[in-house]
């Protein structure tokens, strides 16, 4: 099993992760390559373990501690080349964190077969999150693109990439990111992004990924909540006996 090809791919997916991590402040296009690499394992770890029936419980897991940890190190990272940013990339890594492990836990207690399985009446954005393939493609891909053009734009040269004009087309002039509750403004910096023709490509690619991640960061919210009514209605006929 420890040597089954999807596992080969999670360990190289590891290893990639790692050198892209490890080298985010040194050389930020090398970092930009090597975490791109390896979010593409991150494709064909599935594809393989269905095409050659080699799926199993350590791939599995494999698959989804390195999600989690390689987006973790990547906002840690994110956070320290953004010091404004800091508590955005906190809440992020935190929310990530704690909604899947709770998904995962309320999935073992309700012998599921995978934490990727949603009662029929779960939130319509949760399931279709873990029902349809492409829609959490969208999402988990929006998300990591847009952190990566993040992190292009804390080097000169990569920054320095100019846009596209046919996405200058499609976008605005300019775009304002603002919260609207008062006192989260002090932990979520307003931003205006110049979208243009003069904008540069990593500035454009984020603009473009934003609906993706924030459709990613609401599904990781309603699985937070769901996963937390399932335990309050595990541990209800426990109470009830009492």
């Amino acid at each position: 099993m420890f040597v089954y090809v999807p596992n080969l791919i999670g360990y190289a997916r590891v290893v990639l992760a790692s050198i892209a991590l490890a080298y985010a402040f040194e050389d930020v296009p090398f970092a930009l390559g090597a975490y791109f690499l390896s979010f593409v394992c991150d494709e064909l770890d599935g594809r393989f373990a269905r095409m050659f029936d080699q799926c199993s419980e350590f791939g599995k897991l494999l698959d989804m501690v390195t999600d989690r940890l390689a987006t973790a190190g990547l906002l840690m990272v994110l956070s320290a080349k953004f010091p404004e940013w800091f508590f955005t990339c906190l809440a992020l890594l935190l929310l990530d964190i704690a909604s899947h492990w709770l998904q995962m836990y309320t999935s073992v207690l309700a012998s599921r077969k995978s934490h990727k399985e949603v009662a029929a009446n779960a939130n319509i954005i949760l399931r279709l999150y873990y029902t349809n393939r492409i829609f959490m493609g969208v999402c988990c891909v929006s998300a990591e693109v847009l952190y990566l053009c993040a992190l292009a734009l804390s080097d000169t040269d990569a920054a320095a990439v100019r846009g596209m004009a046919s996405f200058a087309d499609v976008l605005p002039e300019t775009l304002v990111l603002s919260v609207p509750i008062g006192f989260l403004k002090r932990f979520v910096p307003t931003v205006t992004l110049v979208l243009n023709h003069r904008a540069s490509l990593a500035t454009q690619v984020a603009a473009l990924m934003l609906p993706g991640f924030l459709i990613k960061q609401w599904a990781n919210v309603a699985q937070l909540l769901a996963s937390c009514a399932a335990l309050a209605e595990h541990d209800a006929p426990k109470r009830k006996r009492k």
